[in-house]
């Protein structure tokens, strides 16, 4: 196998130091410019971004190492089935683009998790703030160790040196360049990842004369499927759970997650924000099918020899380095044009993730608790914070990315695993706020904790137990044995030493020497439920909890502010429990008027009396004609208030 040479080094440094450049650049032009920087221009850019670096971001944001790693090895052991998530971005980015992404550009935010505190309360916000930390810090560790260890196995790299050479980089550029630097990283790193990919592909298919090919010995070996619209969400993957699942977990990025609202909060107009959004989907639908298309060639390059069941590698999420550095590496520059391409990948989502994790820590925990103190700083003094934060989040995330060896599976599984543990709870806490006014601060606290807490129990569950996964068949019958120095085919082998017995190995699962002793069904089979639903089942949880937790302790009682509120959500979300308050609002009428007419009232009582007899015309207006039918005592005290 081909080894890394000089040439193959120095690309790979090019693309760090360009990086690394960018971030200085953008450093001393803040310096130069001789005016007093402010966090809002550090982690912002000032909101005044352009739309193509954005656009950009969005997908780099997207693209991980672990997308360009971990979904060739989902082709090459489970078919063709994951590649429908790409196309869920069709529901997925018309949702956000009109829905999330305008309520919360007009809303002038800095942190997303400032919103849930003028809806709800201050406990709502630093709990979703910390619940967002802790997933970015985990996220961001496997995406920084998850290619530094198949590259180590596979081409040498140091591990070690990967991880704090890339780690080091990308908290330099993040932390002292801000979103600017960021953005026009990712924009750079884009296109390295996307020619990077090209050119593998392209090479592979030349070497099976074309791309029909390729896709005739996949074929042939069970991995092109496309539709199974298997209902069971115990299913692995579905057309079901990549289609709908995956749009509940997209959205748990796209409209509920700092990284990306802060994208669309760095540009100045939301027709602007939308326009970079929608730029974004195409490129992001290109992205997917280049690393589908590389898994299936690597099938075509091994569909006869298996290299883990040949004992080459030690675990199958090495594929795409072994094919590069076994097939194509005598090619000079293919080792590190890939290499570049798989750390690029990393640099650009390492970078998004951290400067949405500085500005989380500095607005929604650090400043609120400097406030409780009493303490106000100074514009230039949230800058160098801001910075400072920056780089200590970065030297927490390469430790944490020493620590991700415990973690076994996939790591495309692992990846939307862990987003799905925070993400879908932070989803369903957004949505209470947007769309459930009758929910109130303890209704929304205790949904996202009740939510975290039960998905956090299955996703570790899955985990712990080593959930069986069913694989395709994987063979060996083309492999080469070597017999007293001398290399054959594994067939001439067997026909030239008829008295060795050398097994043709095909596995259709994969199992670990325990789960044989599991009983999967009863309480256990929650477990073996698809990674693509953690989202959806973490937002159901979420909203049932929020919305029964808030009956029961009297749901929203204060007024809320119509703009912290999606504005067709009283007449869509609401009508149960706004009869239900309007029923309330009748007794409490009759407690200050009815029941005695000639009782004189205090000046509070007055007042409250007013505001009751306004809130009972109001919720009766935004009620369905259908739905403003009284009972005879309703009608009665609601007249008599009149």
């Amino acid at each position: 196998m081909a080894t890394f040479t000089t040439f193959d080094y120095c690309l790979f440094v090019t693309v760090l130091l360009v990086s690394f450049f960018i971030g200085l650049y953008y450093m001393l032009k803040e310096k130069l410019a001789k005016r007093e920087a402010t966090s809002d221009d550090i982690l912002m850019g000032g909101r005044e971004m352009p739309v193509f670096p954005v656009a950009m971001s969005l997908v780099a944001s997207y693209m991980s190492a672990i997308t360009v790693l971990g979904t060739p090895t989902e082709m090459y052991v489970f078919g063709t089935q994951y590649y429908m998530v790409a196309f869920s971005g069709l529901l997925t980015y018309p949702v956000t683009c009109f829905v999330f992404l305008p309520f919360f550009h007009n809303l002038g935010l800095t942190s997303a998790y400032q919103y849930l505190e003028l809806r709800f309360n201050c406990w709502t916000r630093y709990i979703a703030a910390l619940v967002f930390a802790i997933e970015m810090i985990l996220y961001m560790a496997v995406v920084l160790y998850a290619p530094a260890l198949a590259l180590n196995q596979v081409t040498g790299l140091s591990l070690s040196g990967s991880i704090l050479s890339v780690g080091a980089v990308v908290t330099f550029y993040t932390s002292m360049g801000g979103l600017r630097a960021v953005l026009w990283t990712d924009t750079f790193q884009t296109f390295v990842v996307v020619g990077g990919l090209i050119g593998i592909i392209a090479m592979g298919c030349a070497k099976f004369g074309g791309i029909a090919e390729v896709w005739s010995i996949a074929q042939q070996g069970g991995r092109i499927e496309f539709f199974n619209f298997d209902p069971n969400p115990l299913t692995r993957c579905t057309f079901w759970g990549l289609i709908f699942g995956s749009f509940i977990g997209q959205l748990t990025i796209y409209g509920a997650n700092q990284t990306m609202l802060q994208r669309y909060m760095s540009i100045s107009n939301v027709k602007n924000a939308q326009l970079a959004l929608f730029i974004s989907l195409p490129a992001t639908i290109l992205l997917v099918t280049l690393v589908c298309l590389s898994g299936l060639v690597i099938y075509a390059e091994y569909h006869d020899c298996d290299p883990l069941l040949d004992g080459k590698l030690l675990s199958r999420d090495q594929l795409l380095p072994y094919y590069v550095m076994e097939s194509l590496g005598k090619v000079p520059g293919i080792p590190g044009l890939f290499v570049a391409c798989i750390f690029s990948a990393a640099l650009s989502s390492i970078s998004s993730c951290l400067n949405a994790l500085s500005i989380t820590l500095l607005e929604d925990l650090l400043k609120p608790f400097l406030e409780f103190t009493n303490i106000v700083m100074k514009p230039s003094a949230e800058a160098k914070t801001a910075n400072i934060l920056g780089v200590l989040g970065g030297l927490v995330v390469i430790g944490f990315a020493f620590l991700s060896a415990l973690l076994g599976s996939t790591v495309l599984q692992i990846m939307i695993s862990v987003l799905g543990m925070a993400g879908g709870p932070l989803l369903g806490l957004f949505l209470m706020g947007m769309f459930f006014p009758c929910v109130n601060g303890k209704g929304a606290l205790s949904g996202m904790i009740v939510s975290t807490v039960v998905i956090f129990w299955i996703v570790i569950g899955s985990f712990v137990y080593h959930m069986p996964l069913p694989t395709l068949p994987f063979e060996t019958d083309g492999c080469d044995v070597t017999l007293d120095g001398v290399t054959y085919g594994l067939n001439k082998f067997e026909m030239n030493t008829p008295n060795i017995n050398m097994p043709r190995v095909q596995m259709s699962s994969s199992y670990s020497a325990r789960d044989t002793d599991i009983d999967w069904s009863g309480p256990m089979a929650v477990y073996r439920l698809s990674f693509m639903w953690y989202p959806t089942v973490a937002v159901g949880i979420a909203l049932v909890v929020g919305i029964l937790v808030s009956c029961l302790t009297g749901w929203q009682s204060e007024s809320i502010d119509p703009k912290f509120v999606y504005p067709v959500s009283e007449k869509l979300c609401c009508i149960l429990p706004d009869c239900l308050r309007r029923r309330l609002n009748c007794y409490k009428l009759w407690k200050y008027n009815v029941g005695n007419l000639s009782d004189v009232l205090s000046d509070d009582e007055e007042e409250e009396f007013s505001k009751l007899k306004m809130e009972t015309r109001e919720t009766a207006k935004l009620l369905p004609p259908t739905s403003r039918r009284m009972d005879s005592f309703e009608a009665e005290i609601y007249e008599s208030s009149i």
